[in-house]
């Protein structure tokens, strides 16, 4: 049941040949192909999310890498399957590096015992569903702007978990990534996020 969830691939089935967005997938899920050339090309950055499609190096994870940072607490409805009411769970969010110095990732663990009622027992794990390449920028100007970085994927979360008119609540972390962040800053671009309909939009809201 877990793996119907939309963070791993969307919501869509075609009949007799499994979720939609398989068919996005390309011959070659290398790391480098779809970072180069699957990517949604943006404003100052790229970004590919397992809620469009599900390469084989994302999805669930037992354990986060080495150097991952909690960067905050996300209360919300849940929206990765359909119910006939809402069901609020908690899911904790985490920053983590990748090995690229412009390159980022962002893991979610949900606390999924609000929903087993209804669907029965799902192991825990990291759900690796979004990564973010940094266009044009030396590794100083990578360092220095980490906050917009990850105050930028923050809000493409949002986006993608298709949480930004719906209920949710972020509580950020006592992390020192965490106490970096400003929650005004946050909100004033999470409340440009509910007129977005689409990516499109999304270029001009959420940049760096």
């Amino acid at each position: 049941m877990k793996y119907t969830f939309s963070r791993y691939g969307g919501h869509i089935v075609i009949l007799g040949k499994g979720k939609a967005s398989n068919e996005k997938l390309p011959e070659d899920q290398s790391f480098q192909n779809i970072l180069t050339n699957h990517a949604f090309e943006m404003n100052g950055y790229s970004y590919i999310s397992s809620y469009d499609m599900l390469p084989e190096f994302m999805g669930a994870y037992k354990n986060l890498p080495k150097g991952s940072v909690k960067i905050a607490d996300l209360e919300h409805d849940f929206t990765d399957a359909l119910f006939q009411y809402e069901v609020r769970v908690n899911s904790k969010i985490y920053f983590a590096p990748t090995g690229y110095s412009n390159l980022f990732s962002c893991f979610i663990k949900t606390d999924f015992e609000p929903v087993e009622d209804l669907i029965g027992k799902i192991n825990p794990s990291y759900d690796l569903i979004l990564m973010t390449r940094i266009l044009g920028k030396s590794n100083e100007q990578l360092k220095k702007g980490i906050s917009d970085i990850v105050t930028c994927m923050l809000c493409l979360l949002i986006f993608e978990m298709d949480l930004k008119d719906t209920f949710y609540s972020i509580i950020l972390s006592k992390t020192y990534l965490g106490k970096q962040l400003n929650m005004d800053k946050i909100n004033i671009l999470l409340e440009k996020l509910i007129a977005v309909e689409n990516r499109e939009m999304l270029v001009d809201i959420i940049k760096l």
